[in-house]
């Protein structure tokens, strides 16, 4: 009886070994750190890869809704009447914040370096455009880039240059003519005094054009205040950088109609690393100092297609919605100036009455706290009731496209040819990259099962004091679970850290800094020196180690020594590929969570194998192992 009681005390407090034993063969030996740190890149690396797509996910969506709004009404070709009507209609809902019109078609816009582009031409109304759609905050330029002042200096003294030459005195065309006089000829006052009488106004005009374009510096200290002053208020950008949202805004250059390109449809806009933009030759193909023509196709209401449309506008900005196909193929102009070239103007009939104005679309935004799908619920009937109301308005009901024929969709909807590929990528890339779990759990078992081997007389000792083949198991599970969480919890905070910092990193990457390459040379050189000095006491394993530990370092010290010195470095997220100029720095928290919960579930799951071995152990056997 005594020894009974024994054995069940013995195994009544057995559990309370479980977490002895597995706090000891934690503790007492290195390998478990190796599983540790296994696991802990394993969720890291899921982490960050998986935050960084959907982060570009969410970059993606929120650059695919830019100028779009929430909602959108498309009607035929023959475009939607009475938009007015329908924009009230639309607005005095609660559900809806705000809309706004819009004429589609496509067009070709001759560029300033004689070249043709293929592009996608909107009408819009700037004010309520903004309204639906942020348009202001997609303009790029604020203030002008460059040297592109120089070229708007000459072009506004040629607007105004029979006035200014008008106003030149002696003096300072005798100092105009200083600056374009060559050495060999007489260059004193007194001869160009003479001279002066001669020479035809145009060409005080063009001396002044040369003079404002190379050296503007110069001419401002030849001409007087006033005559400055004018020069720059035949330009209101020279007067204020400001003046230039509010021309892109109003869609207006000196006052007319003008074109907001998109960002990529000028070559002359080159895309930095850095997802800024530069203007080629020092800012002399700046787009909204020039003038284009643009060319488009109407199609009168009986879908014949008449001769082409011709019309020159200047540029007064250039928009960038960070949505490559946007960017690069639209352009937006005033809607009176699209419908104008259209034929979607208001007109009289020939037998009479009048053909009102069209859109071909509307653009509506949704209330603050109302989704897209809300939005659109409410659309449908209001258009169904607009069209039975003003049906008997229009002279030709066959161009009043009925309910059927209109698309009315989420902007989510007609961005599902680009969102759908970038989920699924997204999903891919989860999917692939949980294959490490397997790597994981093969560690785990791997290491798991030499312990198991190094512990054998130990596993006996237990099984002969009363420890149960549950208990046994139990130990290991507890081994293989305390390692997952620890190497969990590591790597959720390691995931963490590098995302948020993962900008910083590229931004290493690409100029990697030279005393980072110094310490990395450092480190091998006393690695080696460590090796040479072990090595000497007759050891394998220090020399082994430090080839194993001093060849990478030193290879990627001298990478980066000459990356540094050569300004050559590792560019792996190019704006110019990806469109949006940082690299997404936001976890995924609930992937994250459900990351950190993986590894500690397969770390379990590698454990397994060598519970079973070990509870299965017969308990002499194990006593007799050596």
């Amino acid at each position: 009886m005594a020894g009974r009681s024994s054995v069940s005390s013995n195994a009544a407090t057995f559990p309370m070994y479980q977490s002895l034993l597995t706090n000891r063969y934690l503790t007492s030996r290195i390998i478990p750190l190796l599983a540790i740190a296994a696991v802990a890149l394993c969720v890291a690396l899921v982490i960050v890869v998986v935050s960084v797509m959907s982060g570009f996910l969410e970059q993606f969506r929120a650059a695919g809704r830019t100028l779009i709004g929430d909602v959108i009404v498309s009607g035929s070709m023959h475009g939607i009447p009475y938009y007015d009507d329908l924009i009230e209609r639309i607005e005095r809902d609660p559900l809806a914040d705000a809309a706004t019109p819009v004429v589609e078609t496509w067009g070709v816009l001759r560029m300033p370096y004689d070249e043709t582009a293929a592009v996608q031409i909107w009408g819009i109304e700037p004010e309520s455009f903004d309204r639906v759609t942020d348009f202001a905050e997609t303009l790029y330029w604020d203030d002008i880039p460059g040297e592109a002042e120089r070229f708007l200096i000459a072009a506004a003294i040629d607007r105004i240059g029979t006035e200014l030459a008008g106003t030149l005195t002696l003096e300072q065309k005798v100092d105009l003519l200083e600056d374009r006089v060559p050495d060999n000829v007489d260059r004193s006052r007194e001869s160009l005094a003479r001279q002066v009488p001669t020479i035809p106004e145009a060409d005080w005009i063009t001396l002044l054009q040369l003079l404002g374009q190379y050296d503007a510096e110069r001419l401002q200290t030849i001409l007087d205040d006033a005559q400055w002053t004018m020069v720059l208020e035949a330009d209101d950008w020279l007067v204020d950088d400001a003046n230039i949202i509010r021309d892109g805004l109003a869609m207006n250059r000196l006052g007319r109609p003008a074109i907001i390109a998109g960002m990529h449809v000028s070559k002359g806009n080159v895309r930095t690393t850095g997802g800024t933009y530069e203007v080629q030759g020092n800012g002399r193909w700046w787009l909204p100092r020039f003038e284009g023509t643009l060319t488009t196709i109407r199609v009168d209401r009986e879908g014949g297609i008449n001769d082409p449309e011709n019309i020159i506008l200047p540029f007064a900005n250039e928009f960038l919605s960070n949505v490559r196909m946007v960017d690069k193929q639209r352009v937006l102009i005033p809607l009176e100036t699209a419908q104008e070239q259209t034929g979607l103007f208001e007109a009289p009939l020939v037998d009479g009455g009048i053909d009102p104005a069209r859109a071909t679309q509307l653009l509506i935004r949704a209330a603050e706290g109302v989704t897209p799908e809300e939005l659109l619920e409410r659309v449908v009937p209001i258009y169904e009731q607009f069209h039975t109301d003003r049906r008997d308005d229009i002279v030709d009901p066959e161009t009043f496209p009925p309910p059927a024929f209109v698309s009315i969709v989420t902007w989510e909807e007609m961005q599902a040819d680009f969102i759908g590929p970038v989920e699924k990528e997204r999903m891919l890339m989860w999917i692939l990259f949980s294959i490490v779990y397997i790597v994981c759990a093969a560690l785990v078992l791997a290491i798991m099962w030499s312990i198991v081997q190094e512990k054998t007389r130990d596993i006996g000792i237990l099984r002969s004091i009363g420890a149960t083949r549950r208990g046994i198991v139990g130990i290991y599970l507890l081994y293989g679970l305390v390692i997952g969480i620890i190497g969990g919890i590591f790597g959720f905070f390691l995931g963490w850290l590098i995302t948020y910092y993962i900008d910083d990193i590229h931004d290493m990457l690409g100029e990697p800094p030279m005393w980072l390459g110094i310490i990395l040379l450092a480190g091998a050189g006393a690695t080696i020196g460590w090796a040479l000095v072990r090595m000497r006491s007759g050891e394998l394993l220090p020399t082994v180690l430090g080839t194993f530990i001093s060849i990478p370092l030193i290879l990627l010290g001298a990478v980066v020594v000459w990356a540094a010195a050569t300004g050559q470095g590792f560019v792996m997220w190019d704006a110019d590929t990806y469109y949006f100029p940082d690299v997404p720095n936001s976890v995924d928290l609930p992937v994250a969570i459900i990351t950190m919960c993986g590894g500690i579930v397969f770390s379990v799951l590698g454990a397994f194998i060598p519970a079973a071995k070990a509870a299965d152990m017969d308990p002499i056997k194990a006593l007799r192992y050596e």
